[in-house]
């Protein structure tokens, strides 16, 4: 268990240093454009413009083979409405031991059959609908379902604001898997203003393939934009598959560790410690100084904390499908 005092004081040393690396940067940048610092390049679409900052990196997204995710899926009865363990048990022992000998049996086959269904269409969000009905959220089928798509429709998404919902997004980011490389996009609001183009922006990259990873998302990251989205009247679909990495991550190494921060998983999992880096708490602070004074500093800082999340989400992705197989 987190000690609350330790973590009281950690994030009150990191606050300080932020504030210190804030007034460093405002001076470290005095003058300096951004797209002389960060290349990156104008987007306009019908609601406006905004800032787009692309950057890749070699990259393998390591997931559980087809094969084997079907086996272990269909080998579990527990999937069909009505059968509990002792139940499976039974089962099995009458020569039922996949859902596929359940389409044979008088009470199940329905169900069974239904199921089957959605299994070999591949769509992953009514699989995962029919799993998260069946066991926790945090079950290791989820990821299983996952691997079953291809790695080129995963989007790891990560969000900045200025704060608490009704409050603006300024910055979107979201990394795309392909050709052994994953290229990282942010979608910045130079300005408030930005935020409606941002949002139409990031919604051009969704389709009926796409699946979502993201970190403390079903509660923040997805209801947030749904929000603002709303709240500027752009018309978009989210409710396509999602995989929060956040319970699966608390599943895997809560007793381990002292919490389950992103921070603190890239830590123990990737030996990486952040320098220079902004606490997600303070982005409203550094993007408010960056308006105020238009001096860039601030909001490298933002950019830089923002694509870090981005990477070492999909890294806590990665490893959850490996540690699962």
């Amino acid at each position: 268990m987190e000690d609350l005092g330790n973590s009281i004081d950690t994030r009150f040393y990191e606050y300080q240093e932020a504030r210190k690396l804030k007034l460093s940067l405002v001076e470290e940048y005095q003058g300096s454009n951004l797209d002389q610092t960060i290349p990156g390049r104008i987007i306009e679409n019908d609601r406006g413009t905004f800032y787009h900052i692309e950057t890749e990196f070699q990259y393998q997204l390591k997931t559980i083979q087809p094969d084997y995710i079907i086996e272990k899926i269909l080998s579990d009865l527990k999937l069909i409405s009505g059968i509990g363990g002792a139940t499976e048990s039974l089962l099995k022992e009458a020569g039922y031991r996949t859902i596929e000998d359940l389409a044979g049996h008088p009470r199940f086959k329905e169900e069974a059959k239904g199921f089957l269904e959605i299994l070999n269409s591949r769509y992953i969000y009514n699989l995962i609908q029919w799993i998260e009905r069946c066991f926790p959220k945090s079950h290791p089928y989820i990821i299983y379902c996952s691997g079953l798509n291809d790695k080129d429709n995963f989007l790891v998404l990560d969000i900045e604001t200025l704060g608490v919902y009704k409050r603006p997004i300024i910055l979107i980011g979201f990394a795309l898997i392909s050709g052994g490389k994953i290229h990282v996009h942010q979608y910045l609001a130079r300005n408030i203003h930005e935020e409606p183009a941002v949002l139409q922006g990031f919604l051009a990259h969704i389709n009926q393939d796409t699946i979502f990873v993201t970190f403390n998302g079903r509660t923040f990251d997805i209801p947030y934009i749904r929000e603002r989205l709303a709240f500027h009247e752009v018309i978009g679909d989210m409710e396509i598959p999602h995989v929060d990495v956040l319970p699966f991550s608390r599943r895997a190494w809560k007793k381990g560790l002292p919490n389950c921060r992103l921070t603190t998983l890239e830590k123990y999992l990737f030996g990486l410690n952040r320098k220079d880096d902004v606490p997600s708490a303070l982005v409203p602070e550094f993007y408010t100084e960056y308006i105020k004074t238009r001096n860039i500093g601030p909001i490298v800082a933002i950019i830089e904390h923002n694509r870090q999340d981005v990477l070492s989400l999909a890294n806590i992705f990665s490893r959850l499908h490996e540690i699962w197989e």
